[in-house]
């Protein structure tokens, strides 16, 4: 089965401890570091639209792509029960036309590596940069090899009384970069399991992908700062800019 299929509905509250305001905030800090001041953003691998909700209240117009029906679908339904004029399309990273530019584009919690064949991550850039105007910001994080190294994904919450109870068990191998997690499931008396796939990118590659697509000005953060990368950064966050 597909990932984030039957995850899609209980994905809210398996990420209700996101700290999604912030993850906002520090993304506007890099638009600011990029002196670019966006009208219209799209979102690449929204999920459930969590951050997409959280810019169109800054007044942000939102457009969001997932290529999950599922996911999408519970993006829409909340869109509509908070009222909230957000566009929401299913679409692949790497095969996506909708016909429009945006002043920027982002991708954040670890979505491009989801993308594990690195042509298509190196076109997914590509269908980016052609849905951004000139100068146009694009910001997204990556999980690094380190965190596959020491077992990020190996978590678990099984007590009694939570709503959702889960373990997830990763298995990274080094010589392919890619990581298998297996991921297990309990809502009430209901048990499912999903496999999810990430592959480790090295820094030259993304930047040699974003240059190719068109991008300059790379920069490369230690998550949620504004300091270089570290040789322990788990998590990378990138800023570059169109043209």
């Amino acid at each position: 089965m597909s990932a984030f299929q039957r995850v899609a509905p209980v994905y809210d509250e398996l990420m209700k401890q996101v700290p999604y305001r912030m993850w906002v905030g520090y993304y506007l800090l890099l638009l600011s570091q990029q002196d670019v001041h966006p009208k219209t953003i799209l979102d690449v691998a929204c999920g459930t639209g969590s951050m997409a909700e959280l810019l169109a209240r800054e007044g942000f117009q939102v457009e969001g792509i997932d290529v999950s029906a599922p996911m999408i679908a519970q993006a829409r339904r909340k869109a509509k029960r908070k009222r909230l004029p957000l566009q929401y399309h299913v679409a692949d990273a790497a095969e996506f036309d909708l016909g429009k530019r945006f002043d920027a584009a982002f991708s954040y919690f670890d979505s491009l590596n989801n993308i594990v064949e690195p042509e298509r991550l190196q076109e997914a850039f590509r269908r980016i940069a052609r849905h951004l105007s000139p100068g146009g910001s694009f910001i997204f994080d990556l999980n690094t090899e380190y965190a596959f190294e020491n077992k990020m994904f190996d978590q678990k919450r099984l007590h009694a009384n939570a709503k959702l109870r889960y373990q997830w068990e990763g298995h990274y191998d080094p010589k392919s970069r890619l990581i298998r997690v297996d991921m297990r499931f309990w809502l009430g008396d209901e048990e499912f399991e999903e496999t999810h796939w990430q592959r480790a990118y090295r820094d030259q590659d993304i930047r040699r992908m974003l240059l190719q697509a068109g991008f300059t000005q790379i920069q490369a953060f230690h998550s949620y700062t504004l300091e270089p990368t570290r040789p322990r950064s788990d998590r990378v966050h990138y800023a570059c800019l169109l043209g």
